[in-house]
């Protein structure tokens, strides 16, 4: 049934644009508005050749993970990285940059993986970048492209429009547009108020603790550039007796500092004996550094081992002697208090004959360790709800999201109030927007011929469908009439007296006639033929329907001709259908 075809089309294709918006939401709408889609710009070379500086990378949040599937995590001090899978450690997923050779050192959890890349686009996410510093240079370009694609005055003929479709169309398609407007700034307003308007955020406060040691030995003269041995130096158990270590701590970046130092010497074995000796007992401190020293007998030291070896009847290679300060500090870091403790290593190994640092070139772990600590600085800041292309603070998304949405709600509701009085008034109105598609509006022509009363309009539409014709709305001396010439019978069908256009005639525009060229008829049926619908002909040779309709009545050749065109179409289309 071919009756309300357009309007049905609209709903449909109304239909299909909220189904169509609904799939791009689902499959792109980002984490922060309650989607699963996270767009990550590609700012490194980790993950080259597969994606390079620029690229766009979207991932979606997934249930599980597998080998092989790069994803995104948020590493605690980098930020997000997107990387590959290539172990599981336990609950833990082991990742690498295709483009790097070493793994990352962080191994996040399940929960830790924001989404697996689903959509590569290369270059835009250099554009995105541009478009989130520029924001406004586009809305200024679309509005003014939006301004030079305005319709401009041509010299061509149209054909006469009603004269009130133009002012209902635009009237609905702004309540339309504010009624869209309204539930997106709602929606937005609400999913704002179901997000925190602050959130609580911690900054590393670093302070660093270090420390040096250093040792001197006894020896005699000779042996050494010095008059003993140094620090560095190995120490020989024939030349010397006695060992004294000194540690000095230094703390850096802290303010104030208090605390407790102390030394203690481990003895030990490779099968897991040991012995602790206390060099220097714990004692407090001030300020940011502290020193304290002992002094390690080493005749008593190698009587220990050779009573462990007399007793045990075992004997080792070799045996390690670890020195290891003890520090407990508590002080204030820019404003913010702290406890920590350093307890770095001096490592010596010793046989029967010497003693040897080990490792003397690694300064983290030997002669100078240090070791870097933090104190989190808790701030409350707004939180920011990211959009595409800007991003805006949760607060300000409320009341912007209530503000828009209620001034356009007011605006949709003082558009479409009268409008929707009118609608429920004006029968024309409701006719235009039903089958404005099929109507012109002008003066019906005077023919001679019979008059055929409709009782709907539905009905006269589905003649004028049939026919290929167009319902005039006349605007002579009958108003509110709607007319359709067809086949030698003038069908007309007279609409209630209703509305504003009921106490007043409307009066159109002055058209301008272009007398039609000569062989116009001719022209007519052979696009009649082709097309098999009248509006098309006339439009086709530039010539009114008034004309062709009052050439039909007057002229029985042209009228049999018109007649043989339309069945003419009317089988070519018949034999296209049965041939597909």
């Amino acid at each position: 049934m071919k009756l309300g075809r357009t309007v049905i089309g609209r709903w449909l294709g109304g239909l299909a644009i909220l189904l169509g918006l609904a799939l791009i939401w689902w499959l792109f709408a980002p984490r922060s508005l309650g989607g699963v889609a996270q767009f990550v710009v590609i700012n490194g070379n980790s993950m080259a050749p597969l994606y390079r500086r620029g690229d766009l990378v979207i991932t979606r949040a997934a249930d599980d993970y597998a080998l092989g599937d790069i994803v995104t995590y948020r590493h605690p001090e980098i930020g997000l990285v997107i990387h590959r899978i290539i172990g599981q450690d336990g609950e833990r997923w082991q990742l690498k940059g295709d483009h790097n050779d070493f793994v990352d050192p962080y191994e996040p959890l399940t929960t830790e993986i924001e989404g697996r890349a689903w959509l590569h686009i290369p270059w835009l996410g250099s554009g995105l970048v541009l478009a989130r510093q520029y924001w406004w240079l586009i809305i200024l370009a679309l509005a003014g492209g939006m301004v030079m694609a305005q319709p401009r005055a041509t010299g061509r003929r149209r054909r006469p429009r009603h004269t009130i479709v133009q002012p209902v169309e635009a009237a609905m398609a702004a309540v339309t547009l504010c009624a869209l407007g309204a539930i997106v700034a709602g929606m937005l307003a609400g999913y704002a108020f179901l997000q925190p308007a602050s959130r609580v955020v911690n900054e590393p406060v670093i302070y660093r603790q270090q420390g040096t040691f250093t040792y001197l030995a006894d020896a005699p003269p000779g042996i050494y550039d010095t008059a003993q041995a140094q620090t560095g130096d190995p120490v020989y158990f024939q030349l010397s007796s006695t060992l004294a270590v000194t540690f000095h701590y230094e703390l850096a970046n802290v303010a104030t500092a208090s605390g407790t130092i102390g030394l203690n010497a481990e003895v030990s074995a490779a099968n897991g004996w040991r012995r602790r000796l206390a060099l220097a007992p714990a004692q407090p401190f001030e300020g940011a550094e502290a020193t304290v020293r002992g002094v390690i007998n080493l005749t008593d030291l190698r009587a220990l081992i050779a009573q462990l070896e007399q007793q045990t009847s075992l004997s080792n290679q070799y045996y390690l002697l670890a020195i290891t300060p003890d520090v407990v500090v508590n002080g204030e870091v820019d404003g913010l208090a702290f406890s920590d403790a350093f307890s770095p290593q001096l490592l010596f190994r010793f046989d029967k004959a010497q003693l040897t640092l080990v490792n003397p070139a690694d300064d983290r772990q030997g002669l100078a360790p240090r070791a870097e600590g933090q104190v989190a600085r808790t701030r409350i800041e707004p939180a920011r709800l990211s959009l595409l292309f800007f991003s805006l603070e949760v607060e300000s998304a409320r009341w912007w999201g209530m503000v828009i949405a209620g001034g356009l709600a007011v605006a949709a509701i003082a558009i479409g109030w009268p409008l929707w009085r009118r609608w429920q008034s004006d029968e024309t109105m409701r006719i235009q927007f039903w089958y404005g598609n099929l109507i012109i509006t002008g003066a019906a022509p005077h023919v001679d011929l019979p008059r055929a009363a409709v009782a709907t309009m539905a009905d006269l539409a589905r003649l004028a469908q049939r026919a290929g014709g167009l319902i005039i709305r006349d605007t002579g001396s009958e108003p509110n009439q709607y007319v359709l010439i067809d086949d030698g019978t003038v069908y007309v069908y007279q609409a209630s007296d209703s509305g504003p256009e009921a106490h007043q005639r409307v009066t159109p525009a002055p058209v301008a006639h272009h007398p039609p060229p000569a062989d116009w008829r001719d022209q007519f049926i052979a696009a009649l033929r082709e097309t098999g619908l009248v509006s098309e002909a006339c439009q086709a040779v530039g010539v009114d329907p008034f004309t062709a309709y009052r050439e039909r009545s007057q002229n029985p050749a042209f009228a049999q001709a018109w007649r043989e065109a339309r069945q003419q179409h009317w089988e070519a289309a018949t034999e296209q259908r049965g041939e597909a």
